[in-house]
């Protein structure tokens, strides 16, 4: 049977978010791309990218996708990180589960997916077929890995990680905030959560509020494709301890997170009073280095939720430009431009 065929019925990678039980969290991978030139047969490739992956039009009913009219471009008076439609939740019943944003001019594109159909490098490549008329895979989930030890999860129940501190005040929609970065070397994605837990812990301490036990999640890209196939690992260190280290270890081991292998609607359900106190401090996401023709700047904001709904996110281009982004529910844009800003220093002055 084609991969790609509909309907079909939601994958385990989907389902761990369709029954996740946090009603605030609306699922939206945002990617906005800088351009080199305008796309003018945007439409028809938009087709073609239809044509190879209908997950890009489907609807989802009772948790299985069924097909549906591909999702049309939306002409924008300004940049997509300013537009409502960026992180306007998605009705799977009745609309597609990709958004594409073009600013007026054609050199901003915003490919925005609902984490259910899409992951981070799914939208890499939906992105790579709109500017360079690739093909694309569909990609569905691999076999269940081990699950991973439920023991860190209890010992969260029991001490929750402590969160960002939230600007003071009511902020009606996330906070976006990126800046171009120069890093390279090994062990990337261990250097940025070190600096950025170092910043959080700044943060925190400017906001008089405490900061004992960070808990990360880190995301882990699965194989190359168009879907949702990306898993992550779970981190609780000390804000002083050996952040870099533990997440190299974590990014290592094979074991899954339990609700990736096996989500139950009932167990889920049940655990809604208490889903916050599994919470992360902030979530990481090294998208890595990529090749998209046409496209010189990405930045790529994963989904940010929880207690503290703040992430950290690099993207880079080859020959083109290195992104460190930050995504936050609570912080007002300034707190989230300092944050970013205090986490890029860091990471510049670290050894390579």
């Amino acid at each position: 049977m084609d991969d790609a065929a509909l309907p079909a019925p939601a994958s385990r990678h989907a389902l761990a978010l369709l029954r996740f039980p946090d009603p605030r969290t609306d699922w939206l991978v945002v990617t906005v791309a800088t351009l080199t030139a305008p796309i003018a047969d945007l439409d028809a490739r938009l087709a073609a990218l239809h044509e190879a992956v209908p997950v890009v039009g489907a609807r989802l009913r009772d948790e299985t996708w069924h097909p549906g009219d591909l999702p049309p471009v939306i002409e924008l008076a300004g940049d997509p990180l300013r537009a409502a439609e960026l992180d306007r939740p998605f009705d799977l019943a009745t609309e597609a589960p990709l958004r594409l944003l073009r600013s007026p001019d054609g050199l901003r594109l915003g490919v925005v997916g609902h984490h259910a159909a899409f992951d981070g490098l799914a939208l890499v490549a939906v992105l790579r077929a709109l500017t360079a008329g690739d093909r694309p895979q569909p990609v569905t989930s691999p076999p269940p890995g081990e699950p991973g030890s439920k023991l860190p999860l209890l010992q969260r129940l029991a001490r929750p990680a402590d969160p960002v501190a939230p600007t003071p005040g009511v902020w009606p929609g996330d906070a976006y905030a990126t800046t171009v970065v120069d890093v390279a070397g090994k062990g990337i994605t261990g250097r940025i959560a070190e600096a950025c837990v170092g910043a959080v812990a700044a943060h925190n301490e400017r906001h008089q509020r405490r900061l004992r036990k960070v808990g990360l999640t880190i995301a882990v890209g699965g194989p190359a494709g168009v879907g949702n196939v990306a898993s992550y690992r779970r981190i609780d260190v000390a804000p002083d301890g050996p952040v870099g280290r533990l997440v190299q270890e974590a990014l290592a081991s094979p074991d899954e997170p339990g609700e990736q292998v096996s989500a139950p609607k009932l167990v889920m359900q049940l655990l809604e009073p208490v889903v916050e106190r599994f919470s992360d401090t902030i979530l990481i996401s090294n998208l890595g280095r990529h090749r998209v023709p046409g496209v010189e700047r990405l930045d790529f904001f994963p989904v940010a939720r929880g207690r503290s709904a703040v992430c950290f996110a690099s993207a880079a281009i080859e020959d083109g430009a290195t992104t460190l982004t930050l995504r936050a529910r609570d912080l007002s844009p300034g707190d989230a431009r300092r944050l970013l800003a205090d986490a890029a220093d860091r990471l510049a002055g670290q050894p390579g």
